[in-house]
């Protein structure tokens, strides 16, 4: 088992965390803000230590790749503690 880094910002099973937030193809990804929800039945929550932005997130900064909704957090690719 690795030790966990003490300098590392842990999050609230409810509240409020910093994300990169897709708005729109062609500009920066801003980093916001974003409201958390509890685990609800059947999940689990994920004590997040890092997280990627990976080619599909790329496609879809670039406008290359359409999304049906935004606004998006980017970074589905998480690494963590259950």
């Amino acid at each position: 088992m690795v030790p966990l880094n003490p300098s590392v910002t842990r999050v609230p099973k409810e509240g409020s965390m910093k994300a990169a937030v897709f708005h729109e193809s062609g500009v920066p990804l801003p980093i916001e803000e974003v409201e958390l929800e509890g685990p609800k039945s059947g999940e689990v929550l994920v004590d997040l230590v890092g997280a990627g932005v990976c080619h599909s997130d790329y496609h879809m900064v670039a406008g290359h790749l359409k999304l049906p909704q935004t606004p998006l957090v980017m970074g589905h690719e998480g690494a963590g503690i259950v």
